[in-house]
């Protein structure tokens, strides 16, 4: 109740920046239907949007100063639920490995669940490295869907073998964004962890 209280008591949390980051939510599941019923383009479409509303809510917050705690609490909870799904997609629809899926999720499940107990959720701290790591990620499952898209688009079309190639190309470098991205990710826990054990010496002390 504690986590309850704090998002939706402390303050005003009906806002517009909310409004908007519920419906960049609304849109993944969308996005995972159109991924495993191999509709690449289409998924392309909507995750762009996903895109434009992360960008949008924290626009509008900083423009008309309505911020809240729920919003700060949302805001990377809602950027790594994309994460998230936009990877299980993938991999429901046989584009990424499990594997890797796991190593993306681990840290983020353990550490979670340790701020979950500890602390009631504390909220994911905003770090560069955190910023890099997600954009990486994000890049590279992009390149990965848009290079799956145009092999299933231009495979065996006479005429089209250069797309086919660039396609194949796509999908060579997205492993390569992501293996940059799981370094980042794995750095960013690292710095995540070490406030959270920080933070629980601190509340021991004062205690």
């Amino acid at each position: 109740m504690q986590l309850v209280d704090r998002l939706f008591r402390t303050d005003e949390w009906r806002t517009v920046p909310n409004a908007i980051t519920a419906v960049r939510l609304l849109l993944l599941p969308v996005f995972v239907v159109l991924v495993v019923g191999a509709h690449y383009w289409s998924s392309l479409l909507v995750i762009a949007v996903v895109f434009f509303t992360d960008f949008l809510d924290g626009f509008v917050a900083r423009r008309t100063g309505a911020t809240s705690e729920l919003g700060r609490w949302l805001d990377p909870v809602a950027d790594r639920l994309t994460v998230i799904v936009v990877m299980v997609s993938l991999a429901l629809g046989d584009l990424l490995n499990w594997p890797v899926v796991v190593l993306i999720l681990l840290p983020d499940v353990l550490l979670s669940l340790y701020a979950l107990v500890r602390f009631s959720g504390a909220p994911f701290p905003v770090t560069r490295v955190g910023k890099v790591r997600t954009a990486l990620i994000f890049v590279g499952l992009l390149m990965l869907l848009v290079g799956h898209a145009a092999v299933d688009q231009w495979r065996g079309v006479a005429g089209s073998e250069g797309l086919d190639v660039a396609g194949q190309v796509m999908i060579l470098v997205s492993a390569f964004v992501l293996l940059l991205g799981l370094i980042g990710h794995y750095v960013a826990a690292v710095i995540y962890g070490r406030a959270l054990v920080a933070r629980h010496r601190e509340d021991r002390r004062a205690g």
